[in-house]
């Protein structure tokens, strides 16, 4: 053999040594990621059951039955909303959502932490336009560098003289469906989008309304109204008014799993958004 030949043979097991070296260094990298991608994913998973169990059950009460859903397009939902009969003003059902734009954790735990403020706000009696306002402020304070748009609506219903008292902040208005006739009202949106200023209440902080025994107020975030057909066009709240109404028909236990069947018919792809829907009963 030739020093030549010897050169090139003692380079090439240099070459084959270095190759299994890479080889080697590529797997246990690979390892790494893959155990990284699997603790990044039980995270989420435990997000999202955290997410999940802080959301509202349905609720019977001898003047009023609420039931609820809630549909995330990705593990972690960018919806929240309470419904509660607080202690402090137990002739009251208070109703709030929120929605915060974007997707992943970041958004998921900013609509946590506003539902939470909501959460005390309900359960300290605020007025729906006082929530609003201490929502808006808390949000500016805290976030407002984030740039991330948040809406948000809060309505009180007066049980016994039943009135629905709401404000609202850049979220779409709730409707008011009745027996036979359906949709009779919307609770349109009385301010900007929470956060976007130190002060958004307006004059009209906030509105009343008298409702019927056997009203429904129905509830629900962009993200369902934004469902495409297959001709492109949107659902949009006239289309959901117009399903809301057709399924007044139903137990109110049973009209959400109707209007949700509805939309899935007349959506051509799986939902991108979160579906967020409460719907209430007066008794």
């Amino acid at each position: 053999m030739t020093s030549v030949d010897r050169k090139r043979k003692a380079q090439d097991m240099a070459d084959t040594d270095m190759m299994e070296v890479l080889r080697k260094e590529l797997l246990e990298t690979n390892e790494e990621l893959f155990e990284l991608r699997q603790q990044i994913q039980q995270q989420h998973q435990v997000a999202a059951q955290v997410h999940r169990s802080l959301l509202p059950r349905a609720l019977r009460h001898l003047h009023i039955d609420v039931d609820v859903r809630f549909l995330p397009a990705e593990p972690l939902g960018s919806d929240y909303f309470q419904v509660r009969v607080p202690l402090e003003d137990p002739c009251a059902c208070y109703i709030t959502m929120c929605h915060v734009n974007g997707q992943g954790l970041a958004s998921a735990l900013l609509a946590s932490r506003i539902s939470s403020e909501a959460r005390h706000f309900i359960e300290e009696a605020f007025s729906p336009a006082d929530m609003v306002h201490s929502l808006n402020r808390f949000v500016y304070e805290h976030f407002h560098e984030v740039n991330t748009l948040v809406t948000f609506m809060a309505a009180r219903i007066d049980l016994n003289r039943r009135f629905v008292t709401y404000s609202a902040a850049g979220h779409p208005g709730a409707m008011v469906l009745r027996p036979g006739k359906g949709l009779m009202h919307r609770l349109p949106s009385q301010h900007r989008s929470i956060g976007v200023g130190p002060e958004i209440l307006k004059d009209n902080s906030e509105s009343t309304l008298e409702l019927l025994a056997g009203d429904r107020l129905f509830f629900f975030a962009d993200g369902i109204t934004r469902s495409t057909g297959g001709d492109g066009q949107l659902l949009g709240q006239s289309g959901l008014a117009q399903v809301a109404s057709d399924a007044m028909s139903c137990d109110l236990f049973e009209m959400l799993d109707e209007v949700l069947a509805e939309v899935r018919r007349f959506r051509d792809a799986p939902a991108k958004e979160d579906m967020s829907l409460v719907v209430a009963e007066i008794k």
